[in-house]
């Protein structure tokens, strides 16, 4: 029996060390017979996608360090926002391109299947541009069961969520960091959402704090890198001294990973979102139900839209009243929600739609019709004529022209450009369903042969 001790002692040791060697590869350091694996990894995750980001992906390349960037696939593009150059720009530096939903919703006000839209058709959207994703993080850092159970049958290895480790700026009771594995890889724990009163001293003593405790991996939640530019921001300034500084800890065993290299597991299968399911005419058409669900009030441009829910109802107990008393620019209105199918009617290429709302006004109102195409993303489309103010009720009718290729749903609304106040209730749509050939001959020009034989 003592004779086998040195050699199962030689087993032991063996089996330690492959396991060590087999951590470092996972964690990106290369093996060697003095490697040890990091005690300590610090992820920067930036989340949304705000073009801001480019600035914070210079500073962390500048130190040879990559981040996982959360993007929001409906917003890329958009107006302040990375465009598609810009994320294979970030992917082919090195970094993480992860998922963050379409539209960037509250996944747990909404329902599953819903959620489960929201992140598949993300994740889809993103492989479709050439990424790999296998990281995802929640919007608001808001998750439950249902949440976590989405993410993982949409293909996603991780999800991170925020406000879960110890900071000075809360979490107080939390861990100083998270453990390598995570114990739930569908709740990854990350820090509060950085913000401008951060500074380099919190963000060194997070790290600190986790060295101190035995290591483990500190996903840090940065949206915007930029100065003055909102309240989810960190300096650039900040930001390069943190990078600068902590370049200088890997001698202390702490090493800066992507959630991908952290968390492994190797790119997972597309699954298809669920397709909304059938209903006739619009969610809570005529703003009885409290919120009102299914709808969003909205505006743009320069004005002070406040939003009443009034008992001079055109049918029913409730309308909604819109009032502007300062303005400059743009407009406000209410529309069916942004979704991905739970509220927005559904519509399809080539069809014709009929849109009506009953209406008081102090001022002139339109129709603004918004389409969301196959990538879940929504757009303004196009405007009805003008109706005129009325004292008392009055219908707002308009047909649409057919609607584009690609349309996968709709939403409506009687909008209000200016001072004065605008009363809606009992909206409806009808859908007039046009023939393949109609269809076709409608979208050729009038000069074409094809066209006068229609």
């Amino acid at each position: 029996m003592d004779g086998a001790r040195p050699a199962r002692k030689r087993l032991c040791g063996a089996v330690v060390y492959v396991c060590a060697t087999l951590l470092a590869v996972l964690l990106g350091v290369p093996g060697s017979a003095n490697a040890q694996p990091p005690r300590t990894v610090v992820t920067f995750t930036l989340d949304d996608g705000s073009v801001s980001q480019i600035s914070g992906a210079r500073i962390l390349s500048k130190y040879g360090m990559r981040g996982t960037f959360y993007v929001v696939s409906g917003f890329i593009g958009a107006r302040s926002y990375l465009s598609l150059d810009d994320l294979r720009a970030l992917a082919a530096a090195g970094h993480e391109i992860g998922g963050h939903t379409v539209n960037h919703p509250d996944i747990i006000a909404v329902s599953p299947d819903e959620a489960r839209r929201e992140i598949c058709q993300d994740r889809a959207n993103l492989v479709h541009w050439g990424f790999r994703p296998t990281s995802f993080a929640y919007p608001f850092g808001s998750f439950n069961r249902e949440a976590e159970q989405a993410a993982q049958d949409c293909g996603y290895n991780s999800s991170r969520v925020t406000g879960s480790i110890r900071t000075g700026h809360g979490c107080s009771d939390c861990a100083p960091a998270e453990s390598m594995p995570p114990l739930n890889p569908q709740m990854v724990r990350g820090t509060g959402m950085i913000d401008p009163e951060w500074t380099l001293e919190d963000l060194q003593q997070v790290v600190l704090r986790a060295e101190a405790s035995g290591g483990g991996w500190v996903p840090l939640v940065l949206h915007r890198t930029c100065d003055f530019c909102g309240p989810l921001s960190i300096s650039p300034v900040v930001l390069d001294q943190f990078a600068s500084w902590l370049a200088q800890r890997q001698a202390n065993g702490t090493v800066v990973r992507t959630v991908d290299q952290v968390i492994g597991g190797g790119f997972r299968t597309l699954v298809p979102p669920p397709a909304p399911a059938p209903r006739d005419g619009l969610v809570n058409a005529s703003l009885e139900e409290p919120g009102p669900r299914g709808w969003v009030q909205s505006s743009w441009g320069q004005n002070n839209p406040q939003w009443t829910t009034v008992g001079d109802a055109h049918s029913g107990r409730w309308a909604q009243r819109l009032d502007i008393t300062e303005y400059t620019s743009g407009d406000a209105k209410l529309t069916q929600q942004l979704d991905m199918g739970e509220a927005a009617p559904a519509a399809h290429a080539n069809n014709t739609y009929d849109l009506s709302a009953w209406y008081k006004s102090t001022a002139p109102t339109q129709l603004a019709v918004y389409r969301r195409d196959e990538t879940g993303v929504w757009r303004y489309w196009i405007t009805s004529p003008w109706f005129g103010a009325s004292a008392d009720w009055a219908s707002a009718k308009w047909t649409t022209p057919s609607a584009p290729e690609g349309t996968t749903g709709l939403s409506f609304g009687l909008t209000l450009t200016g001072r004065g106040s605008l009363t809606t209730d009992d909206y409806s749509l009808h859908e007039h369903v046009i023939p393949k050939g109609e269809a076709f001959c409608a979208r050729l020009p009038w000069i074409s042969l094809l066209r006068w034989l229609c």
